[in-house]
């Protein structure tokens, strides 16, 4: 089942609470992807849901508890995770539209390791050369990087590269997670 809590966290001017699954990881994964949350945005048992979401969640069927209800299911469930994710490190972000080239060019500069560098532009040259992207952010943090790239049209991409694949859809945006590295 999947559950949320009441936003009660005051994080960047907005209210924030959680959205966690007591069945399994797959489950909250997919329940997140369907309301256009990123896969970067785990944070090893939970999402953080801002008070829009919430809402939108609870429309999709989550169920609301208090916090230590929240804790206590997931506990039940083995599946709190009170480890300490590190932080993504932001390499580069612009939210101007991008040609493949350019995406490209970002890669070279911002990934020095070749294999995985190459892993990503193999996975990016499966795009139609004409797609345009609106949005790039790349991030790292240790053994694994993400390429979440926005486009206006969904995208195909071919995924044999990459360690995961992931396809959202928010704020009138196509989102799509490229990540190299494991979790």
């Amino acid at each position: 089942m999947i559950l949320v809590d009441t936003p009660r966290w005051i994080w960047r001017g907005q209210v924030w609470g959680h959205l966690v699954s007591d069945r399994s990881i797959e489950e909250l994964h997919d329940f997140a992807r369907q309301l256009g949350k990123r896969r970067i945005g785990f944070q090893g048992d939970h999402y953080d849901l801002s008070s829009e979401e919430h809402e939108r969640a609870l429309d999709a069927g989550a169920v609301s508890v208090d916090s230590r209800e929240l804790v206590r299911r997931l506990r039940k469930a083995g599946l709190r995770d009170r480890s300490k994710k590190p932080s993504w490190k932001i390499a580069y972000q612009s939210d101007r539209s991008h040609t493949l080239p350019e995406i490209v060019q970002v890669l070279a500069i911002a990934i020095p390791e070749k294999t995985r560098r190459e892993r990503f532009t193999e996975a990016l040259q499966s795009l139609s050369p004409l797609i345009k992207i609106a949005g790039v952010l790349f991030v790292e943090r240790v053994d694994l990087m993400a390429l979440v790239l926005e486009f206006h049209d969904a995208p195909h991409v071919d995924d044999e590269q990459l360690d995961l694949l992931n396809y959202t859809y928010a704020h009138e945006r196509h989102v799509v997670e490229m990540i190299i590295g494991q979790e």
